[in-house]
Order: structure tokens, then C-alpha cells, then sequence
């Protein structure tokens, strides 16, 4: 009767434990991560007894999770892919709607500026107009700082978050490492009971919330132990050997955080290596659309700058002023590396608005040559001096490198700060440069028909250039003389010499350049001199409206215009393919999480039916129990 006894206790106590399961599944049936468990059921040790083998019962061999590797990888890896290309839509749609936006964005307010410049060069005296156009100027300016102001705030915006995403991820790793460490110290016989089981359960909840936070391979050495491996292979967790990442300022620009690994030896810069994930899209986002399009802003504030002043400069104000500059901005940064052993300085301007790029660069000394290289790879050298000058891509850069040591180095930033720092320099309009700065005429007493152009300045550097000048026809009117040294046709010819005439010949003196165009006669007189008091003259205010139209940048083919419109372009092109990526990602993502589901989680109806068919098993084993006694009862009534 022991054997009837024990076998009925072993049920009891088995399908106990089976409930027990069933409704730790039912309980958690809307636990996030909980995969459903089951109790396997295995026959005890049989015993050999009178020639034959007698079997003593049930038992629990362990609870079981329903869990697939592959499955669980998939949902991890898809996850990784859609939280970086959700959070690279969310960044870049920031830009995309601050850029393009018809009535906020750049393009209207150019449109506006040069409206502007036109009324002046329709009514050169108006005051209202030339008041106009300075107010129009700095609306326009204004515009472009809040646009980098705003950019430069999504740029320490994004600093913070790759910060704050990278303690998320060591916090992670660690609490990863401590289920590891609560695995192994469960005893091996142990290993698969219904608490690791929900450990286990724990550990793959937290690697799925890392890999929404970064890119990650999960190497499983055993249920107790796994390694997390991110970047080119770097080890995050090895069993319970943990490492970090940290956010450092950048050793070449202090304002932007690399992501270093510290490893058990050196320390790492892996920023470049890191995808997918949070962390992916924020280092994504501020190299490939942030800083490009702060630096393409830059570019075009600085060819609106450098054009418009170069063209002011040609000019006459209202004083009988040469023109001067209409606007300024922020000049290019050289930013010398945390970890240079020498002082060298570095001292970069603009010098060819055509030839200048959206790219940063890094200047290196090896010992005895600097190396410019850009972001594009393209690079320019120069042999090491005090100074040193190489002019690259529209920049001249003047470099002392008498105190230089092999491996200093550079970060030129050329145009980011440009859009930030423009300003208007102008105050009076008075001194706006409507007018060029000579004029010619015609003497009253000429007899032929001869026509002199208004004249153009070709250099309004050259000392001379508002002197006095007079031409003069010989007789025969066949040559012509000149009071002033003069070059045509390529030819110098001094002052007072004898100059062969022909129909639409240009004369280049003093820094200006005239056509006579005509039959001329003898003793025809024409004179170039200064535009004093030029109040209605606009032929400068026409060639400042005309830059809307003039090809300023990639080699003089692009406007101001179609320059911004590029940035605009290359902000939604990156915009949209985000969008795109981000819907068919999610689409994966849940068909993944689908696949999941189906093979881990709970099933209320299978659960019921389980409930019922243990408990009626439970029933039988108590009712075995039950027969148990009343047997040795009635053998013990057998012998009284």
C-alpha cells in the first residue's frame, strides 16, 4: 500500500505545481515579455520488485518557457532598425519644416531683399526706398540667425540626448549583467525552474529596450550567460564582465561629443561604427543633415555677403563715398586640437565665394608639411613656414607654425557660424552705393556723333580712380588723346600719345573702362570724372538687383536661390527616404512581434483547458489517496 500511497502523493504534489504554472501564466497574461511555461511532467525511477519493475509516480522536471532564439533576434533586430529610422524622421522633419516653410523660410525673404534693391535702383534718390531696403536687409538677416539659432539649439539638443542615450545603455548593460550573475548563482540542478524562467523573460525584455538604444549581436554561451557585442565587435557584456561607453567633447571641436569605448587597455573613439538604434540616428542625423545643413546655410549667407559688398564697393554713395561693405558675418573657425603639443596659430578666410564648399576640414602637421583634407576627402599640402599660406576651395589659409610639433592639428569650420553672425553694417541710407563712382560726358561743342558709355569700374582700389580724364580727337579724327596713361586693345599707350581709332573701342584707365562708339571729328572733347552728387545715377543699385540672377556659387553656375533651394531639396530628399524607411520598417517590426506572440504568449483558452485537466488529475490523485486508507482499513479490520 506504500506504492499506492507514494504514487497518489507524487501526483498530488506534481499537479499541484502544474497549477501552480497555469496560473502564474493566466496572472501575467498582460506582463510585456512574458512568455507562457510549462510544467513537464517525467515518470519517477521505477523499482524492481518479485522480477519486474514498478513505477513510484510523477514528477515536475522543470518549467519550460515557450521561446524561439530566432524569433526573439528577429523582434530585437527589427527593433534596432525602426527606433533608428522613427528617430532620424522625427530629427530631420524638425529642419525639413523650419526650411521650407512658404512663408517663414530664406527664399521669400531673399525675394523681399531684392525687391527692395530693385525700388532703389527705380527711384536711386528715394529716401523711403533706400530706408526700405536697410529694413528689408536686417528682416532678412534676422531671419538667418534665428534659423541658426534655432539650429544651434537642435545641435545641443541632440548633444544631450546622445549623452543621456549613452548612460541608458551602460544602465542597461548593467542590470543585463546582474540577471546574468542571478542565473549563475541558481544551483546548475536548478537552472530551469520557474524563476529562471522569468528571469530569462527579464534579461530579453531589457536586451530589446538596448537595442532600441543601439545596434547590438547577442552571442548566447549557455542559459545562464550571454555577451552583447555593439560597433565592430566591441564586447559591451561578457557573461558578467561588463564595459561602458562614454560621451567625451570631441579632442578637434569641443562642441560635439564622440562616443569612446573603454576596453580593458586603451580607449576607443567608435562614433563612426555605432547604428542602428537611438544612438545610430542621433549620430547620423548631426553628421549627415544637421552640420551639413548649418554649413550650406553658412555658404549662402557668406556669398550673399561677400557678393553684395564686393558690388557696394564698386559704388558711389550719396556723400560722394566709395561704397562700403553692406554686411558682415562670422569669419571661418580654426579650432586647434585639446591634444596638440605645440602653438601653432591658424588664421582662415574667404577668398573665393565660387570655389567654396559646405565641407569642414582637418588641418595636420606631420613635421615638416600641413595637410588640409575636407570632409570629402579632397586635401591640399603645403610646406610648413612662418607663415605658411595655401589656398584651397575658397579658403586662404595663414598658418605660423614656428612653434608646430609633428601631429598638431586643426578643425576649420568655414562656414558654420556665417548664417549666425550676419548682420547689417549700414545705418544711413545715404550710404547706400546706388551710383558708380564716375561718369563720363560728352563736351557741348563736339560736332561728331560719336558716344561714350556711362563707363564701368574694374578696379575701385586703384588711388586714381575719381581723378579727372579727358579724351581728345586729333585732327584728322583718325587718333585719339588722352591726358591720363591708358591700355587699348591691350596695348599702353602714356599720356598724350597718339591712340588709332575704331568704332566701339574700350579704353581702361585709372581703374574704370569706357567704349566710344561713333564718327568723330576733330577737336571732339569727352571726359571721365568722379559722380559727385550723383543723386539719380542707379547703374550700381542695377548691378546689386542683378545678383538675384548671377551664378554665385560650385564655380559661379549656382544664384542664392538655387543654392537654397538645394539645402531645401537635400533636407526632404533625406526627410522623405527617413519617412519611408520608418513605415516599411514598422511594418516588419509588427509582423516580427506577430511571429513572437504566437509561439510565446498566453493563451487564456488553452490555459482554461489546462486548469481543468489538472485539477480533474488533482481530484484523482486525492481520490487514490482516499481508496489508499480505506484499503488499510479494512486489512487492519481483516486481523482484529
Amino acid at each position: 500500500m506504500a506504492d499506492l500511497l507514494n504514487n497518489a502523493v507524487s501526483g498530488l504534489i506534481a499537479f499541484q505545481r502544474a497549477l501552480s504554472t497555469t496560473s502564474h501564466n493566466i496572472a501575467n497574461v498582460n506582463t510585456p515579455g512574458y512568455s507562457r511555461q510549462t510544467a513537464e511532467f517525467v515518470t519517477n525511477p521505477p523499482t524492481f520488485f518479485g522480477g519486474n519493475y514498478f513505477g513510484n509516480g510523477v514528477n515536475i522536471e522543470s518549467v519550460t518557457r515557450a521561446y524561439d532564439q530566432f524569433l526573439t533576434a528577429e523582434v530585437r533586430d527589427s527593433t534596432s532598425i525602426f527606433t533608428r529610422s522613427e528617430k532620424f524622421s522625427e530629427l530631420a522633419g524638425y529642419i525639413d519644416d523650419l526650411l521650407a516653410d512658404p512663408a517663414g523660410g530664406i527664399s521669400p525673404m531673399l525675394h523681399d531683399f531684392f525687391e527692395s534693391v530693385q525700388d532703389l535702383a527705380d527711384d536711386p534718390s528715394s529716401s523711403t526706398a533706400r530706408y526700405a531696403l536697410i529694413n528689408t536687409a536686417e528682416t532678412m538677416a534676422g531671419r538667418f540667425q534665428s534659423f541658426d539659432q534655432r539650429l544651434e539649439e537642435l545641435t545641443n539638443n541632440t548633444g544631450s540626448e546622445i549623452r543621456s542615450v549613452v548612460d541608458e545603455i551602460n544602465s542597461l548593460v548593467s542590470q543585463i549583467r546582474d540577471i546574468n550573475v542571478a542565473l549563475n548563482d541558481i544551483a546548475p540542478s536548478a537552472a530551469s525552474t520557474q524563476q529562471s524562467a522569468d528571469l530569462l523573460d527579464k534579461r530579453d525584455a531589457l536586451l530589446n529596450q538596448l537595442s532600441q538604444k543601439v545596434d547590438i549581436s547577442v552571442v548566447d554561451e549557455d542559459e545562464n550567460n550571454l555577451s552583447i557585442f555593439i560597433g565592430n565587435g566591441q564586447t559591451m557584456l561578457s557573461g558578467t564582465s561588463a564595459f561602458t561607453l562614454n560621451a567625451q567633447p570631441n579632442p578637434g571641436d569641443p562642441t560635439q561629443d564622440v562616443i569612446t569605448y573603454n576596453g580593458l587597455i586603451n580607449v576607443f573613439d567608435i562614433s563612426s561604427n555605432l547604428t542602428g538604434g537611438e544612438l545610430g540616428a542621433l549620430l547620423d542625423f548631426r553628421s549627415n543633415v544637421l552640420q551639413p545643413t548649418r554649413n550650406a546655410l553658412g555658404r549662402t549667407a557668406i556669398g550673399l555677403a561677400e557678393t553684395f559688398n564686393a558690388q557696394m564697393r564698386d559704388g558711389m554713395d550719396l556723400n560722394g563715398n566709395l561704397g562700403q561693405d553692406f554686411f558682415s558675418y562670422d569669419p571661418p573657425q580654426s579650432i586647434p586640437f585639446s591634444t596638440n603639443l605645440g602653438t601653432p596659430t591658424v588664421s582662415t578666410v574667404v577668398s573665393d565665394v565660387s570655389a567654396l564648399t559646405t565641407d569642414n576640414y582637418q588641418l595636420d602637421f606631420d613635421g615638416a608639411n600641413w595637410t588640409l583634407t575636407s570632409d570629402s576627402g579632397s586635401s591640399a599640402t603645403v610646406a610648413n613656414g612662418s607663415p605658411a599660406t595655401l589656398v584651397f576651395e575658397g579658403l586662404t589659409l595663414t598658418i605660423d607654425g614656428a612653434t608646430a610639433v609633428a601631429g598638431d592639428s586643426f578643425t576649420i569650420k568655414p562656414t558654420l557660424a556665417a548664417s549666425g553672425g550676419l548682420t547689417v553694417l549700414i545705418s544711413d541710407p545715404g550710404e547706400i552705393a546706388a551710383a558708380l563712382p564716375i561718369r563720363s560726358s560728352a563736351s557741348l561743342d563736339n560736332l561728331g556723333d560719336v558716344e561714350i558709355s556711362a563707363g564701368i569700374v574694374t578696379d575701385v582700389t586703384n588711388p586714381l580712380l575719381l581723378n579727372s580724364a579727358t579724351l581728345t580727337f586729333d585732327n584728322p579724327p583718325a587718333t585719339l588723346r588722352a591726358d591720363v596713361d591708358v591700355v587699348v586693345g591691350g596695348v599702353p599707350y602714356l599720356a598724350g600719345a597718339a591712340i588709332p581709332f575704331s568704332n566701339n573701342m574700350a579704353i581702361d584707365a585709372n581703374g574704370w573702362q569706357v567704349s566710344l562708339n561713333g564718327a568723330p571729328q576733330a577737336g571732339d572733347v569727352f571726359t571721365v570724372e568722379a559722380n559727385v552728387g550723383g543723386s539719380g545715377d542707379n547703374r550700381n543699385a542695377l548691378n546689386l538687383a542683378n545678383l538675384q540672377h548671377v551664378g554665385v556659387f560650385d564655380g559661379g553656375i549656382t544664384t542664392y536661390q538655387e543654392d537654397y533651394g538645394s539645402l531645401v531639396g537635400f533636407v526632404g530628399s533625406q526627410t522623405l527616404a527617413s519617412n519611408l524607411e520608418r513605415d516599411a520598417q514598422e511594418t516588419l517590426l509588427l509582423q516580427a512581434i506577430d511571429r513572437q506572440s504566437a509561439k510565446a504568449s498566453v493563451n487564456l483558452d488553452e490555459e482554461a483547458a489546462d486548469l481543468v485537466r489538472y485539477q480533474q488529475a488533482y481530484e484523482a490523485s486525492a481520490r487514490l489517496i482516499s481508496t489508499a486508507q480505506t484499503i488499510f482499513e479494512t486489512l487492519l479490520n481483516s486481523v482484529r
